[in-house]
């Protein structure tokens, strides 16, 4: 690794490069197909929606149909961009920042529902538990973390880090969240599937939010 350069610097310069087809076929995934295993459980009403490693903005522009409002972060300009003019929606604000700090995103600041849609295994461990307590503080009571996990090794020039679920857990019930689904599964991706990658999908909800009360 090039001395002043994180392995998470590496991992945007991966992504950077994957070009147009990349672009194209990320984007053409089927959003129902994706989100099965917790579509049931986002928001029925229009909510303020935080998806985090937007992309080419497919996700986005799903949750934007279903009436959300939605702040789509992306730290590689070149997806970003892509994003912003596939899918330029009024509904969407695009920023650039990155995990675990997301430090665009102001401290008063809350969402309804967060999605982390195959990001946290870009960061190493310590990085991927600092970034749930992060998240936990930026949803309103009863707001939802969806977080998708992968397990197997990363893309050339993308890498994966492990992914301990049971540890992640945990930080999420200190930080005030519970656990209200998991879901193992494969992967929708046929290359993905050749290469025996899986992945682990949680749903955490947060608590009341200390010194809130009922009256």
């Amino acid at each position: 690794m090039t001395a002043g350069v994180t392995a998470t610097d590496e991992v945007l310069a991966g992504y950077a490069g994957l070009g147009a087809d990349w672009i194209a076929r990320s984007d053409g995934l089927s959003c129902d197909e994706i989100y099965a295993p917790v579509t049931d459980l986002l928001p029925d009403e229009p909510s303020r929606v935080l998806d985090l490693g937007a992309a080419t903005g497919r996700d986005v522009a799903w949750l934007a149909a279903r009436g959300h409002k939605v702040v789509a972060v992306e730290p590689v300009s070149e997806l970003r961009e892509a994003g912003q003019r596939l899918h330029p929606l009024e509904a969407v604000e695009w920023r650039d920042d990155r995990l675990p700090r997301l430090e665009r995103i102001g401290a008063s600041e809350m969402f309804d529902c967060v999605l982390a849609n195959g990001v946290l295994h870009h960061l190493e461990p310590d990085a991927q538990e600092a970034s749930i307590r992060r998240l936990a503080g930026m949803l309103r009571p009863g707001g939802l973390l969806i977080a998708s996990l992968r397990h197997g090794v990363g893309p050339k020039g993308r890498q994966a880090w492990p992914m301990d679920v049971a540890a992640l857990v945990t930080v999420a019930q200190t930080s005030g969240m519970e656990l209200i689904r998991r879901v193992d599964k494969g992967s929708v991706q046929p290359e993905n599937q050749n290469a025996g990658i899986t992945w682990t999908w949680l749903v955490l909800r947060r608590g009341e939010l200390p010194g809130m009360t009922d009256g």
